[in-house]
C-alpha cells in the first residue's frame, strides 16, 4: 500500500462515524417531521389520504435499519483500524495513531498532550504510517 492508501485505510473508522452521525441526524429530522402538525385552513373540503403517519413510520424504520447496518460497519472498521495500530511496537507512536485515527484528535492537541512540537508529532506519524505493512486481511508488525 502507498502512504495515501494507508491514510485512507486508517481513516475508515472516522469516516464510518461521520456516516453514522448523518443517519442519526436524518432519523431525528424524520421524527420531527412526523410529529409536526400542520393544518391548512381553507374553505375547501378535503383531506389527505390518511397515510401520512404510516409513511413517516416506514421512513423512520428504514433509516433505523440503515443506522444499525452502519453501526455494524463502524464497529468492524474500528476493530480493523485498532488491530493495524496495535501492530506498532513503540507505545508513543501507537498513541499518536490512536489519538489521530480512533479519537479523531487534531495535531495540535496530540503534540500538546505529549509535550512535543507539532512538527515532531507529524513527522513521527508519517514515519510510522510509511513503515506500516497494512493489508486488510493480515496487518503485519512494523519493523
Amino acid at each position: 500500500m502507498t502512504y495515501p492508501e494507508k491514510i485512507a485505510y486508517l481513516y475508515r473508522y472516522r469516516d464510518a462515524l461521520r456516516r453514522e452521525k448523518t443517519i442519526a441526524d436524518e432519523i431525528e429530522a424524520l421524527r420531527a417531521e412526523a410529529a409536526r402538525v400542520t393544518q391548512a385552513l381553507t374553505g375547501m373540503p378535503g383531506g389527505g389520504d390518511g397515510q401520512a403517519i404510516p409513511r413517516a413510520v416506514e421512513r423512520i424504520v428504514d433509516a433505523q435499519q440503515r443506522l444499525a447496518a452502519e453501526a455494524a460497519r463502524c464497529a468492524a472498521a474500528r476493530a480493523e483500524v485498532r488491530a493495524a495500530i496495535d501492530t506498532v511496537p513503540d507505545p508513543l507512536r501507537r498513541d499518536i495513531l490512536t489519538r489521530r485515527y480512533i479519537l479523531g484528535q487534531r495535531w495540535e492537541r496530540i503534540a500538546a498532550d505529549h509535550n512535543v512540537t507539532l512538527r515532531w508529532a507529524a513527522k513521527q506519524h508519517h514515519r510510522t504510517v510509511d513503515a506500516m505493512e497494512i493489508s486488510p486481511e493480515n496487518p503485519e508488525r512494523v519493523p
